[in-house]
């Protein structure tokens, strides 16, 4: 099987040793394969049952796309897909649900989730190896069932962190905390700080000649966990076009995009709580 990732962690990137994060999505979009039908969910599901033992029915995700033109766009251009209604998502999750595979006509992909019983991160290198070698299990059935070609039109990387309130904290608090550098001018002389923070940062990723290929994708707000706890969950995501659809292309653009995501974490985020999360590089 060919290998185009990178095998180790590149020197120049930051690194701790206890991050927030919660989960990470690898995945990629096709164009739609229409010959992909309900029961090749279950050839699939064969290819990869044992590690990936337990199996859930989702609603299908719409195709989506990072588009330019004369006027910004403000979210995803969410494409129209004949029939997807009828034709399911299927989840492939290992056995302490930490690991799941995402399948559907036009989309692969590949989470890990952070669970109480469950493991560490397993890291970037080591889910984009799964990514890839489940990928090509996938375009094995594809092409032994003879269903057409895998054409990439979309990659996405995506890291979820969730930062905790203490019990006796605030939320403006901890996020002045985690985003010092940036929220020192928001105190208002007759206002005070404010009561919370949530904002959204979009920058463009340009390939060589400078023209837009993707977004850059930077959210915090305010949320609560399934116990309560208060939470600012940080969201960082960058989606777009490979340079070439082929799988070389879709793992470039994602190991690019990680690249972008980790430095961006690293420049909004604050060096106390860089500390804190074990940065070591």
């Amino acid at each position: 099987m060919p290998t185009y990732r990178t095998i180790n962690r590149p020197a120049d990137l930051a690194d701790y040793t206890a991050p927030p994060v919660t989960e990470v999505v690898l995945g990629v979009q096709f164009n739609s394969i229409e010959r992909f039908l309900s029961p090749h969910l279950g050839l699939v599901w064969e290819r990869f049952k044992s590690n990936f033992p337990n199996v859930e029915e989702q609603p299908a995700l719409p195709p989506t796309f990072e588009t330019f033109g004369p006027h910004p766009q403000f979210f995803p251009a969410i494409g129209l897909q004949m029939f997807a209604v009828n034709m399911p998502r299927v989840f492939l999750i290992n056995n302490d649900r930490t690991q799941l595979l995402q399948v559907q006509r036009d989309r692969f992909l590949h989470n890990w989730r952070k669970i109480e019983t469950g493991g560490d991160y397993p890291r970037f290198e080591k889910m984009l190896e799964t990514f890839e070698q489940g990928l090509e299990t996938f375009a094995d059935v594809v092409s032994k069932e003879q269903l057409g070609d895998i054409v990439p039109n979309q990659c996405e990387v995506s890291y979820i962190n969730q930062i905790p309130i203490p019990v006796d904290g605030n939320l403006y608090s901890v996020i002045g905390k985690v985003f010092a550098q940036h929220t020192e001018k928001m105190v208002l002389d007759d206002l005070g700080s404010p009561e919370d923070l949530r904002f959204l940062l979009r920058y463009v990723i340009r390939d060589e000649s400078g023209a837009p290929v993707g977004r850059a994708i930077v959210s915090a707000d305010p949320a609560w966990r399934a116990d309560g706890t208060t939470i600012i969950q940080l969201t960082l995501t960058a989606r777009g076009k490979p340079a070439a659809p082929t799988f070389r292309g879709v793992v470039e653009f994602l190991e690019r995009g990680r690249s972008h995501l980790v430095g961006a974490f690293t420049r909004l985020t604050s060096p106390e709580m860089h500390k804190e999360w074990g940065r070591t590089r």
